[in-house]
């Protein structure tokens, strides 16, 4: 819980912060990268769009909490082992039972909490298996296709245990922007009223261009940091064509490779910084387990 809280949202600088960022990742990129760990999966030529959908799904739900490169790497070398296949098929999941599926997650690494991540993939193949003919894009399709209704129904309890990690706040969004890059033809609608995936990077990268300033301080990024981070991005591109969801991609490139360096409110990396015009001077601490802001226009 916040000890310390005075935040004000900047719409106005998150909007153009969003422009310039845009722009520069179709062109060369954000210090010249565009690579999220997740388009680490695109090293796999797929086949069958039913099991590139399985993958993503399943890998994208144990997308929290860890390094995410050494996750998908760790998804790479799992699509690539033939005797693994089965664990992207929910009827065939259910079928070997948990703690096969426990040994098969363990191979390559692609579970660290071997019982938690176990009981993640295991809860979800079952909903799928069970409930949707082992489909996720019938699964898709039983809600039309309507992100925004879908993210809405899933925010419920029994959904929270039949469809751990996918149906909360952060990871949702995070699904439906990695399917929506990865899967072509996926027919969703209103990815626009779908929130910002907020995660370290993204709070990180909103704080130091000082859409958000003030002083604050905690233990992690709380309810209270979350809501503002959406709110200022919600607000900056209502009037855009830019999805709050497409911003990940950007802001966690800036951060990563740019804002993750800073120090003492110095970044060394400011002189190759798309947005370093913006950049706000003060103290920016953002990671998993300390929050502390104090900054100003």
């Amino acid at each position: 819980m916040g000890k310390k809280l005075n935040l004000k949202i900047h719409p106005d600088r998150a909007r153009e912060v969003a422009k310039i960022l845009t722009k520069k990742l179709s062109s060369e990129g954000i210090f010249e990268s565009k690579k999220l760990p997740d388009d680490e999966i695109r090293k796999i030529p797929f086949k069958d769009r039913e099991k590139l959908v399985a993958v993503l799904s399943l890998v994208t739900a144990l997308d929290y909490m860890r390094d995410a490169e050494k996750l998908w790497q760790s998804a790479v070398e799992t699509v690539k082992d033939k005797e693994l296949q089965w664990i992207f098929s929910p009827k065939e999941v259910v079928k070997k039972g948990r703690e096969e599926l426990k040994k098969a997650l363990l191979k390559h690494k692609i579970a660290m909490r071997k019982d938690k991540d176990t009981d993640i993939w295991w809860n979800i193949s079952q909903t799928i298996a069970g409930d949707f003919n082992g489909s996720f894009l019938s699964f898709f399709n039983s809600f039309n296709y309507m992100v925004d209704k879908t993210y809405e129904k899933l925010d419920d309890k029994n959904w929270h245990e039949k469809f751990p990690n996918l149906s909360g706040r952060k990871i949702f969004p995070h699904w439906i922007r990695i399917l929506k890059e990865k899967v072509e033809d996926l027919p969703f609608e209103n990815i626009e009223k779908l929130p910002i995936p907020v995660d370290v990077h993204v709070t990180r990268a909103t704080f130091t261009t000082g859409c958000i300033t003030g002083t604050y301080k905690a233990k992690s990024i709380t309810a209270t940091v979350r809501k503002l981070v959406i709110k200022v991005w919600n607000e900056a591109l209502k009037d855009e064509n830019i999805p709050p969801v497409s911003m990940f991609r950007p802001l966690w490139l800036l951060s990563k490779h740019g804002c993750h360096y800073r120090k003492n409110g110095i970044c060394p990396k400011k002189d190759k910084c798309p947005v370093k015009h913006l950049c706000v001077d003060g103290k920016v601490i953002v990671s998993a387990s300390h929050v502390e802001i104090d900054t100003t226009l």
